[in-house]
């Protein structure tokens, strides 16, 4: 077959098909198209397919056409006809030496493959490819004939954005507003003794660190101590027996001092301890790169009595690693871990504002939350709210969803993911997730996450629904005229 030419057919004055050829055509059978290609590339249309014959059944004197033809309101646009016909359209063409252009349909057992080009034209963008099927041969205007729909060109397709509606909780308010301090004393005491002196070596410095921290709640007119608890821990070396004295002695020498610095009552104090620090010596071994770590690791974690282990750890390496951990490590596990626990008043939203910017700590979630609502969504304020409350509250459900919303809002699809792993399975928390899938193009996660967040009553899962809809079909417009 010769190379298909172009024609722009503006007018074709040939008569409409009778009414009794149409009735012929419902007999001849219909030509389909497969793996259709349209590409506008270079101010140039290029269209390729292949035509399934499959059902064409040529009448006997007359040869069938099957025109391409594109068609957006009054412009017309169609290619040079495929003609198909059976053995005697051959035998006549072939006799008058015409038969470059005709497909004999007995030998055309699979589909042909069809290719043709031509300038592209403005009005082509939104034009209707079809393919007029001429079954009867009777020629005549392109528009008068059997039409099969292919594709509606659309090359400027601009890309949907999607603009998803968030799900914002508001979290409960706390019927009391707990809140706490704490650190670590590692305070010196002279061999056996349980008495602070608080001159003796760095013991100023260590007592300056729980002194700052009591200060720091009780000068605080928005807040009142409830408990302080000390957790008093001596280390491995000795006798357990000595150890559990010294450890328990030393914590209620620390709740001694505190007790007479401030005035504070006996009640408000709790006092506990634990006679070695194996736990914290573990970390230490553990995570350093000591010669025989893993024999040392053995050893602590063996089930037996406390000063049976002290001694196999003296055993190892002739007493080297052991020296390094009584000069290195020891020290660290003589300390005394104190909590200050308090309540916090609640505050108005105009208080909680000036609060955010000196001591969001004072604030509760529900505070923070109706302190964002007084912000535009999506302004520097309102976002900077949300990345507070999570930022204090890195393991509250409530705190990350709504951070991880924030995220949503802007762009930020890891910071998004890692706040849901932490946000629970809410409504709110699964509609969060749908909305990540259909911002990453996983839409078909996003449309089962997102109904079954409507399906729990989530008012924005429809709308966000709707504009999935939306962005399926745009990409699908977009994909198919590539």
């Amino acid at each position: 077959m010769s190379i298909i030419k172009w024609c722009l057919v503006v007018a074709l004055l040939a008569p409409a098909v009778s009414a009794q050829a149409a009735k012929k055509n419902k007999n001849m059978g219909r030509a389909s198209v497969e793996e259709l290609s349209v590409v506008k590339e270079n101010k140039r249309l290029e269209v390729s397919f292949y035509l399934n014959l499959d059902e064409v059944k040529p009448q006997t004197y007359k040869a069938m056409r099957f025109t391409p033809v594109l068609t957006n309101g009054d412009n017309v646009y169609a290619f040079e006809p495929i003609l198909v016909g059976g053995r005697r359209q051959m035998i006549l063409a072939e006799r008058h030496g015409d038969d470059s252009r005709l497909i004999n349909r007995r030998k055309q057992n699979e589909p042909l493959f069809c290719q043709m080009s031509t300038d592209f034209r403005p009005w082509m963008e939104g034009a209707q490819l079809s393919l007029a099927q001429d079954l009867c041969g009777c020629g005549g205007d392109v528009r008068s004939q059997e039409q099969t729909p292919l594709r509606k060109l659309m090359f400027d397709i601009p890309v949907y954005e999607v603009k998803p509606l968030m799900a914002f909780v508001k979290p409960r308010a706390e019927a009391v507003k707990q809140r706490a301090e704490s650190g670590s004393a590692y305070l010196d005491f002279p061999v056996n003794e349980t008495v602070i002196n608080p001159s003796y070596r760095r013991n100023s410095e260590e007592l300056a660190k729980i002194i700052a921290t009591i200060d720091k709640v009780k000068n605080d007119t928005n807040t009142r101590i409830t408990y302080i608890r000390i957790h008093g821990y001596a280390s491995p070396e000795g006798s357990f027996a000595n150890n559990r004295r010294l450890a328990q002695g030393r914590a209620e020498a620390l709740e001694n001092y505190v007790a007479q610095l401030y005035g504070f009552p006996e009640d408000i104090f709790t006092v506990e301890s634990t006679p070695e620090d194996w736990a914290g010596l573990r970390r230490y071994v553990e995570s350093s790169e000591m010669p025989r770590r893993a024999e040392l690791l053995r050893i602590i974690d063996k089930d037996e009595e406390e000063d049976r282990k002290n001694w196999l750890l003296q055993q190892v390496d002739g007493r080297k690693s052991y020296e390094f951990l009584l000069r290195e490590v020891y020290p660290m596990l003589r300390h005394s871990d104190y909590t200050v626990e308090y309540v916090v008043r609640p505050f108005s939203v105009e208080e909680g504002k000036r609060l955010l910017k000196t001591n969001p700590r004072l604030l509760s979630l529900n505070e923070m939350f109706l302190i964002a609502q007084t912000y535009e969504p999506g302004s520097e304020e309102f976002s900077e709210v949300f990345d507070i409350a999570v930022r204090l509250f890195p393991d509250d459900a409530t705190a990350n969803l709504n951070a991880a919303n924030i995220a949503l809002s802007e762009r930020d699809y890891t910071a998004a993911a890692n706040y849901l792993k932490r946000s629970g399975d809410t409504p709110e928390a699964v509609h969060a997730r749908g909305v990540l899938a259909l911002l990453t193009g996983d839409y078909d996660a996003a449309e089962s996450l997102l109904r079954r967040a409507h399906e729990q009553g989530v008012a924005q899962a429809a709308a966000n629904l709707e504009q999935l809809h939306a962005k399926r079909e745009n990409v699908r417009l977009i994909e198919e005229n590539m």
